[in-house]
């Protein structure tokens, strides 16, 4: 049983957003076969109830948990996101953890953390999981600040996150990613041959429909909100989307679901529109609909709620850029590509109408998500990286 330390950039208790659902499934999975240990760092204004779950779980799941403040401020000479991360203090911390915890091996999730590699010893190895690797593209990056045209006018930030790339990831003895295309996109910054494609996943049997459960009517989507690409998503399907589809069927309606819902997206709420706010078990969401809506533009990865929607029996229209993250669904097999607002509008109206349709997507849809993306494999593929690693 290897000792392994685990760094998140936040502390994944509750899992709300998509990164998090999969740092704790595969902390979970993996402390049934290693003696894991985990630093993260709380969410501002969570401090409380985070610390509570963390003191919950030591002994438990984790060996121990280092959890730290988030910086107050963002660091200098960073890219955007691990500038929001970065601190001295943290990176003694990060320091003095790996001797607690006698740590073998070092396991950085995401880019943002990416620098902590300078604060691990050289004597440890450290292996490394691309979640999103759109940060390295102006046109595709999930930020506020930097989605769609807007990233064009902020090149120093990609200049930025490349250099960010080239003094960090040389040093990984290992590295995961959600997508292939992901790992071909940070290839080049890699000098390790232990590579594995860790997708993102879901447990299939939690999301099995209730027996007895009824299914719902109306169309779902699910997000974190204050992850732009979730927000930016959930604006286009209501303003945009949503009224093509009611010009064909008058009777649609929309569950805006999932967690922390943004002031833009609390303001969607209509007789027609429901916006329920934070819910801790989205599931009872996918299983009162009849269709699922991804028109997620930006970022990169796997979407995880596609994934859930799948595992749940629920029939998909997705945005290209969505689809393309889940790798081996085929369109019009498992799931429906919408491009154009009203495109993806017909695609809607198609499948509210086609109950043979829904039935034959869903089918298909949850023999794939079975096949490919549960999270039985995934931590199975994550232990054997670290076998490689360690084993060398």
């Amino acid at each position: 049983m290897s000792r392994i330390l685990l760094v998140t950039p936040r502390f994944p208790y509750p899992s709300l957003s998509g990164g998090e659902k999969w740092a704790a499934k595969v902390a979970e999975g993996l402390a049934q076969k290693h003696e894991v240990s985990l630093f993260s760092f709380t969410v501002p204004g969570a401090e409380t109830h985070q610390t509570a779950l963390a003191m919950s779980l030591e002994g438990r799941l984790f060996k121990k948990v280092f959890l730290l403040p988030k910086p107050a401020a963002p660091a200098p000479g960073l890219p955007s996101l691990p500038a929001m991360y970065w601190s001295p203090e943290a990176a003694a911390a990060l320091d003095a953890a790996t001797r607690q915890t006698h740590a073998q091996l070092v396991h950085i999730l995401f880019s943002e953390m990416a620098c902590y590699q300078a604060a691990v010893h050289t004597s440890l190895p450290v292996v490394y999981t691309e979640i999103d690797s759109s940060y390295l593209y102006p046109w595709k990056y999930y930020l506020r600040e930097t989605a769609g045209l807007k990233g064009f006018l902020k090149a120093g930030e990609f200049f930025g996150s490349r250099n960010y790339a080239r003094s960090h990831y040389g040093r990984f003895a290992a590295a995961s990613f959600i997508t292939e295309a992901d790992g071909r996109n940070i290839s080049s910054y890699l000098a390790c041959g232990a590579t594995a494609v860790t997708p993102n996943a879901v447990s299939p049997e939690e999301f099995s429909r209730p027996a007895g459960e009824a299914k719902g009517s109306g169309i779902v989507f699910l997000g974190h909100y204050p992850h732009y690409p979730n927000e930016d998503a959930a604006l286009r399907l209501a303003r945009r989307i949503l009224p093509l589809v009611r010009s064909e069927a008058p009777a649609a309606s929309l569950t805006l679901a999932g967690s922390c819902p943004t002031p833009p997206v609390l303001a969607l709420a209509c007789g027609h529109i429901r916006v329920p706010g934070t819910a801790a078990d989205i599931r009872p969401f996918l299983w009162n609909a009849e269709v699922f809506a991804a028109p997620v533009r930006y970022g990169l990865g796997t979407k995880g709620k596609i994934l859930e929607a799948f595992a749940a029996g629920l029939p998909v229209v997705a945005s290209r850029e969505a689809a393309a993250g889940v790798e081996g669904a085929q369109p019009g097999r498992h799931l429906l590509v919408g491009g154009s607002d009203r495109d993806f509008a017909a695609k809607l109206a198609a499948l509210l109408r086609d109950a043979a349709l829904r039935e034959r997507l869903s089918a298909d849809a949850l023999r794939l998500v079975r096949e490919r993306f549960s999270f039985s494999g995934v931590v199975d593929s994550v232990s054997a990286l670290y076998g490689r690693v360690l084993g060398a």
